[in-house]
């Protein structure tokens, strides 16, 4: 019974082959994009999986807020870790993590910048499941000055050599340091990504005692069946038991004299496989995804899957007329309704099937380019599992149960005696079905279409915002710490150079300023949380900052090593008035020792140091050492790349062979919001297919009309109505369609986005009345297009062929 269902199904498929073709595509194309955002939604989803006990391993973060300025952090203290694995019964164990952005490396005459280098305790491969190829687990992070490098940077560096046992130079310093182990690539979907793992007894801040002292990320795994909330109730009593009597010893306030002041602190933890769509630090080795992007990617692929089958449904109907013939005959013959469901449930099904094949085909030829736009790295690996093979089969045959549903029973509804004798009516409420299916269609393709427009105006508004200083044509070189006592020789040869108009050297340089320190004014005696920056008496110049009040750090001022300037923004929160040099504010300044006292001499205004995400904090500058960490270098208009060229010259020639490495500033900045230029070109792709997806059903929709208005039309032009009047009056009614689509998603696209997506950024775009105007009538051309070429056609026939038989 089923193989003559196919094989009728099969009959009917090869003698309608356009009205086939157009059903086969829509399908194909709906779910090769489905499966490509399920694909990128389970890889998403997979991260920190292959861990082994993953879902007892936990990390933990600090959160609070000092005078109404709130932070978030994944850093904690060194002690943390020995403190949960001594007093808290639930932990089995723990480890401790810290991070080098970039490191400096060299072997022989290779230099290079190792972009991760993790510091880590010695139980490291114990704990996680990263897999060390060579070497011992229990001892490659034992002891000091110790390395394990992954297999690509093995490569790197020792090519077809051993390395182990072999020396590399790590730093600014040039420490001498043993390769002990070989560990292999961790994997895409891991939030921790490292190149090199230094043994933490390397690292000084791995020794450091106070618990106010936050530079390292500390995980735990819980005993089998513990309670993560006895863990957290620990937590809590360490901020008292630990924090509180450093904090009054620091800053001569109890907790509770700061909790007063309004201000507080706490720790959190984070569940391993959270990390990476739900942490809301700053300070994640790797970017990580976003939960609400993989919702709004499901959602996507879910639409334009129904999209695909409300064509299907529109375009069987449109066929109506033709197959209304062979249901009467079948019926009058004695076919039961059910086997007539069967049949045409059969040659959807055969449709879904098909599909899935071309939209396998389709997948491979979109995969890289997918990638490409989605920052990933996925493969075909995951077709080779016998359960997604399945699972594709049973997807295909689902979507074509809910694609021929609606057609299977409707066309197996009519009665035989009418339809011989050519009286089909199809009635209104079949009629409002189709309408709303249309509407549906055009109501996601359109909020869409705004939705593409919000997010590229949002990414736009964030590259072209006014900083607050002038980020265009300013380097940001590496590892000037290598230059040791070239720095100033270096610095002065560059500005030497007519391609260079000034430098300045500093901590961190915009948008990476993340040292936070706690600062006290004397005047009132407030305690306040503060980002610092070091920098350089030039760094006003070359950054192109604007001062607001007093004056910035001079050469002919010796005193300013005891000076600071702060931000508007710290400035208006500390109170302070006009300057007047006796304004002071004390930390524990990285420069001196013990709590000191600075003088504040100016006031620069706000400047955007970190991402647009969140409004400018208050921020600190001192003077810092020549050379710092990192040196800013103005370019002057000209040829870029030979200003490279010479940059590297002169760096080889001061830099006693370290590595050459840089960025611009603007690129930096730019660089933050790969997470929301991916979703935005994601969305941008995926918006045109659901277009055109929704383009056939509307074509499909517009061919049923013409079919069973195709009498009327012939009169109408026997009349004398002109063809144009006639192509009105058959697109004037897919036209209220569109527009009441669009009636309905202008609003509500309009609040979700304004208060779902751009309320994640403290500056933020208006969405205008105007850009959702454009967005309809981009919706309504596109839907006019598609139905005039049918209307035309059928408002240009002779109408003789249509009256004939009358």
């Amino acid at each position: 019974m089923l193989k003559n269902y196919f094989l009728t199904a099969w009959r009917i498929m090869s003698r309608q082959k356009a009205y086939s073709a157009i059903n086969i595509l829509g399908l194909s194309l709906g779910m090769a994009a489905s499966i490509l955002i399920i694909i990128y939604v389970v890889d998403e989803l997979s991260y920190d999986k292959f861990h082994k006990d993953g879902e007892r391993i936990y990390r933990v973060n600090m959160a609070g807020s000092m005078n109404g300025n709130d932070f978030n952090m994944g850093f904690t203290p060194a002690p943390m870790a020995a403190a949960l694995k001594e007093e808290v019964p639930e932990v089995e164990e723990v480890i401790r993590l810290g991070m080098f952005r970039t490191m400096p490396i060299q072997h022989g005459e290779k230099t290079f910048t190792e972009p991760y280098m993790l510091v880590a305790d010695p139980n490291f491969f114990d704990f996680f499941s990263f897999k060390l190829l060579e070497g011992d687990p229990k001892t490659a992070l034992e002891g000091t000055n110790k390395v394990v490098l992954t297999e690509t940077a093995a490569q790197k560096y020792f090519g077809d050599e051993n390395p182990i046992g072999k020396i590399i130079l790590r730093g600014s310093d040039k420490r001498e340091t043993v390769v002990s182990g070989i560990a292999a690539d961790p994997p895409h979907n891991s939030h921790l990504v490292f190149g090199m793992i230094l043994s933490g007894e390397s690292w000084p801040y791995m020794k450091d005692e106070q618990w106010s002292s936050n530079n390292l990320y500390t995980y735990f795994r819980l005993y089998p069946n513990a309670n993560p909330e006895k863990v957290k109730t620990a937590l809590d009593q360490f901020v008292e038991k630990y924090i509180g009597p450093e904090l009054e010893n620091f800053l001569g306030l109890s907790m509770d004299a700061l909790r007063e002041q309004g201000s507080g602190l706490g720790y959190y933890l984070s569940r391993l496989h959270d990390i990476h769509l739900y942490s809301e630090t700053q300070e994640e080795i790797k970017p990580g995804g976003k939960i609400q992007y993989l919702y709004i990617f499901g959602a996507i692929a879910l639409f334009i899957i129904f999209i695909a089958c409300i064509n299907f449904m529109n375009l069987s109907t449109a066929r109506s007329a033709n197959r209304a013939k062979e249901v009467g005959v079948r019926k009058s013959i004695g076919a039961q309704k059910n086997r007539l469901v069967l049949q045409f449930l059969s040659e959807s099904i055969m449709y879904g099937l098909i599909s899935m094949f071309i939209a396998f085909f389709l997948i491979l030829l979109a995969l890289r380019p997918f990638n490409t736009l989605s920052g990933k790295d996925l493969g075909l690996g995951i077709f080779t599992d016998p359960l997604v093979i399945v699972g594709l089969l049973v997807f295909a045959v689902l979507v074509g149960v809910l694609a021929g549903s609606y057609p299977a029973f409707y066309l197996t509804s009519f009665s035989p005696a009418m339809v011989l004798k050519g009286k089909i009516r199809s009635g209104a409420k079949r009629s409002h079905f189709r309408n709303g299916l249309v509407v549906f269609q055009f109501l996601i393709s359109i909020s869409l279409i705004i939705s593409s427009m919000v997010v590229y105006k949002q990414l736009r508004y964030m590259q072209d915002k006014n900083l607050g200083f002038d980020k265009e044509n300013v380097i940001n070189l590496l590892h000037t710490r290598s230059l040791g006592q070239n720095g100033q020789a270096f610095k002065n040869e560059l500005l030497s150079q007519s391609a260079f108009v000034s430098a300045s050297y500093a901590n961190d340089l915009p948008p990476n300023i993340d040292w936070s320190t706690v600062f006290k004014t004397m005047q009132n005696n407030q305690d306040f949380l503060c980002n610092l920056y070091f920098t350089d008496h030039d760094n006003l110049e070359t950054m192109g900052f604007e001062m607001v009040k007093g004056r910035f750090f001079s050469k002919d001022f010796p005193s300013d090593t005891a000076a600071v300037i702060l931000n508007e923004t710290a400035y208006n929160m500390m109170g302070f008035g006009e300057i007047d040099g006796t304004q002071r504010i004390s930390s524990f300044w990285p420069d001196t020792d013990g709590m000191t006292e600075k003088t504040l001499i100016g006031v620069i205004k706000d400047f955007n140091y970190e991402s647009l995400r969140t409004q400018v904090r208050p921020l600190v500058m001192i003077l810092g050492p020549e050379p710092n960490n990192e040196l800013a270098i103005r370019l002057a208009a000209g040829n870029v790349q030979e200003s490279l060229q010479l940059l590297e010259t002169i760096w080889k020639k001061h830099s006693n062979g370290a590595a050459f490495e840089y960025s611009f500033i603007d690129a930096n900045y730019n660089s933050l919001f790969q997470s929301e230029q991916k979703m935005g070109n994601i969305i941008l792709v995926f918006t045109v297919l659901a277009i055109s997806i929704a383009c056939l059903g509307l074509f499909g929709l517009a061919a049923y009309t013409t079919e069973q208005r195709s009498k009327e039309i012939s009169i109408r032009k026997a009349m004398g109505a002109t063809v144009a009047h006639l192509v009105t009056i058959l697109s004037k009614d897919f036209t209220i369609l569109v527009l009441l689509a669009f009636v309905i998603s202008g609003p509500l696209t309009y609040y979700l986005m304004s208060n779902y997506w751009l309320s994640n950024f403290a500056y933020r775009i208006e969405i205008d009345l105007l850009l959702i105007m454009l967005a309809g009538l981009i919706s309504v051309v596109i839907a006019w297009l598609t139905v005039s070429y049918q209307s035309f056609k059928t408002a240009a026939s002779n109408p003789v062929d249509y009256l004939k038989n009358e």
